[in-house]
């Protein structure tokens, strides 16, 4: 574990990022979304408008002249030594990041991909996390996702009404899908704070969902230093990682979504704003659904197909699967 790396385990800090400006976020932007023409064009509708702004560059990424002991600790931590050995030494513990329990599901929060959001300390039963870049702002349209947070909802009620559950939409300091939805934007945060809040929030309420906008949500200082991302393909029920340093994503049962953001996850990681050309290594974690293992599999092969660009460059890109617990 690196000394930045904190994890809701042992930290619930809520830290704000230093502004040291180095890069601008027309850099982050190139470096983060270049070589995936299939990414580029179903997450970003006008990248000109995305590029063109780099005069707001928020230190969330800001520039670290060296990123290489970072980089060495993360490849020296046994998770990124042998990530199937970890998994299997480590069982129990991630086991229990899920909920599991028969409990009605009460609240489903949205929250960003990012690895320095902070996940919850205990699992909570009857809640689910969902993790999506910008808690949703890159979804193609805004009505694909309420429909699909409605879908969602509606299912997770299992015949209750959609007013037991609350859905909470959750904003972050500097962050990255912001910069790319509202680039052109003064303040991107603020842009997606008001998108989150007027439009996810408000058509989720015209639609019968129990919505809220929490504002920010606590997170790690620093770089991105994760050279993982965890795919959770059990709608939500991975709560928390047991001392892992990933992203992690959770679509509302959209496999699509869910593959252009894990994707995401690694252009970020080999971006200028990481660890850029001297990431050799990135493995992705994907816990399957007892009840739908064929969910999993079909992620796993997109992944492979689509990051063969990043493996004809020399990267070592790992997949792990594990069979997540099933609910009760």
């Amino acid at each position: 574990m690196s000394e930045t790396q904190h994890h809701a385990s042992d930290s619930t800090e809520f830290h704000h990022h230093s502004h040291d400006g180095g890069e601008t976020r027309r850099e982050f932007l190139k470096d983060a979304i270049t070589g995936t023409a299939a990414l580029t064009s179903s997450l970003i509708p006008d990248m000109a408008t995305a590029q063109q702004h780099d005069d707001h560059a928020h230190a969330e990424h800001g520039h670290h002249t060296d990123m290489t002991p970072l980089l060495n600790k993360e490849l020296a931590d046994p998770f990124n030594q042998n990530t199937n050995n970890w998994l299997d030494a480590h069982e129990k513990e991630w086991k229990e990041c899920f909920d599991c329990s028969a409990d009605p599901v009460t609240e489903v929060e949205l929250v960003c991909i990012d690895e320095r959001m902070l996940m919850q300390a205990q699992t909570v039963s009857g809640k689910r996390i969902l993790r999506m870049a910008g808690s949703g702002v890159l979804w193609k349209n805004l009505d694909e996702l309420v429909e699909a947070v409605v879908a969602y909802v509606t299912a997770q009620a299992k015949g209750r009404p959609l007013s037991s559950i609350t859905v909470k939409v959750s904003s972050h300091v500097a962050c990255g899908a912001a910069g790319i939805e509202f680039g052109n934007d003064k303040d991107p945060d603020e842009s997606a704070r008001v998108f989150q809040r007027d439009s996810i929030v408000k058509q989720l309420k015209t639609k019968g969902i129990n919505a809220i906008h929490t504002g920010d949500a606590p997170m790690v200082k620093g770089p991105h230093t994760a050279i993982a991302a965890a795919v959770d393909c059990t709608d939500g029920r991975l709560q928390r990682l047991p001392s892992i340093n990933a992203f992690v994503v959770s679509d509302p049962d959209n496999v699509p979504h869910a593959i252009e953001e894990a994707l995401l996850a690694l252009k970020i990681a080999s971006g200028s704003h990481a660890y850029g050309e001297a990431l050799k290594q990135f493995t992705f974690v994907i816990f399957s659904d007892p009840m739908r293992p064929a969910v999993a599999e079909q992620i796993t092969k997109a992944l492979q197909e689509q990051t063969k660009e990043f493996t004809a460059r020399g990267m070592d890109i790992r997949f792990v699967t594990r069979t997540a617990p099933a609910a009760k």
